[in-house]
């Protein structure tokens, strides 16, 4: 099988469906398939044609807007000319690829990580959430043989928001928390200057408002509020630079309501030192107000570290071991389950059976999928 795979970006870039794509196609490689991937290029390194893992991937200077490259379509047509199947994903290659996936009658599979609705109201001002909602509805009503989404959450909101079409659920790989190298020397405790014996409480990601955090800060400071003894208890941030506003407008957060004895914000690290902040911490906390898949709780049951989550999109789905899920978007509710968890409670966590989301479970459904669409046209 010829799989052209159309993409914003691609590897080394970083992200949840980045690592999804080029784990697809160097797994389709490996199953006996021709695969080319096109994308956006990547400094001046990652430009042209390169081989990567058996791959070959045209990196293409795109022009890009608000982080969102706009691809030409004289640099796609004679790859989806090639293919037997084309896969893209949301948002700003879907309109060209199902235009010439049309053109050239061929199949076309469109990956959709999540679809926010009227959630994008949510966390960012009405004039912006407007231009989303219509850039997500644009994007996601082109015409492809196929839907793929990433979770049962994800299929659910695409059905609702958007309409009805074929949307199949194949779920994405994460086996990093199983398999992940952890760094031995690297310390939690002493990376952010606090005593070994404290209670950890880990957050690590972007700091986007749709990753909860304002209302992480918000049940912190109703513990404060109702006099919770907070002695040797550190809640810790793992943050990254981007978006930037988000960020200083959750640092200005934690000043402001006097939280800095008890929260600790810190530099994103690398992966190793990851996986060994997760294991070392006694709890993770995820408040996301939307998930497609749900990387960071997944990979903190995984390691086996308690996990607080907010039962928004597909975090319900990915959850398993000690846990304990909060209503989304309320931050007394956090605040209830933190408490328990600090004080010790028994009732703090409970017990969820194991759930595995392997590469060969996601290689064998996508290329079921690819299969299928061959056959419908």
């Amino acid at each position: 099988m010829k799989i052209a795979i159309i993409l914003p970006h691609f590897y080394p870039y970083v992200g949840g469906g980045e690592t999804m794509f080029y784990d697809v196609a160097k797994g389709m490689v490996q199953r006996g398939h021709e695969v080319r991937v096109v994308a956006e290029q990547v400094g001046e390194e990652y430009s042209g044609k390169r081989n990567i893992d058996g791959i070959l991937v045209w990196y293409c200077p795109w022009k890009s807007m608000f982080g969102h490259p706009f691809p030409r379509q004289s640099d796609i047509e004679r790859h989806i000319e090639w293919c037997d199947v084309v896969h893209t994903s949301i948002f700003t290659t879907a309109p060209v690829v199902s235009r010439l996936a049309k053109k050239y009658h061929k199949p076309s599979l469109l990956t959709v990580y999540e679809v926010r609705g009227q959630k994008w109201f949510w966390s960012d001002a009405f004039h912006r959430a407007l231009i989303y909602l219509a850039v997500e509805q644009y994007a996601c009503r082109q015409r492809f043989t196929m839907i793929h989404a990433i979770s049962e959450a994800t299929r659910r909101d695409y059905l609702k928001y958007i309409g009805r079409r074929d949307v199949r659920r194949v779920y994405l790989a994460n086996e990093m928390g199983k398999t992940q190298q952890t760094d031995a020397a690297f310390s939690l405790r002493r990376y952010f200057g606090i005593k070994k014996e404290e209670k950890v409480f880990l957050y690590y990601g972007r700091p986007g408002k749709t990753k909860g955090v304002h209302i992480y800060a918000q049940a912190i400071r109703l513990l404060k509020e109702r006099g919770v003894d907070l002695t040797g208890v550190s809640f810790c941030f793992l943050l990254g630079k981007e978006p930037a506003k988000p960020r200083q407008e959750f640092i200005r957060s934690i000043e402001k309501w006097k939280l800095t004895d008890v929260v600790k914000i810190r530099p994103s690290v690398a992966r190793d030192a990851l996986s060994a902040c997760i294991a070392q911490a006694d709890c993770v906390v995820v408040p996301s107000l939307t998930e497609g898949f749900g990387f960071s709780a997944l990979e903190a049951c995984q390691i086996g570290t308690p996990l607080i989550y907010s039962d928004g999109g597909s975090l319900p789905e990915v959850a398993f071991g000690r846990c304990r899920h909060f209503k989304n978007r309320d931050a007394g509710d956090l605040a209830e389950k933190l408490q328990m968890a600090v004080s010790g409670d028994a009732r703090a966590f409970r017990m969820v059976p194991e759930k595995n989301f392997t590469q060969e479970a996601m290689l064998a459904g996508l290329e079921n999928l690819y299969k299928e669409i061959l056959k419908k046209c």
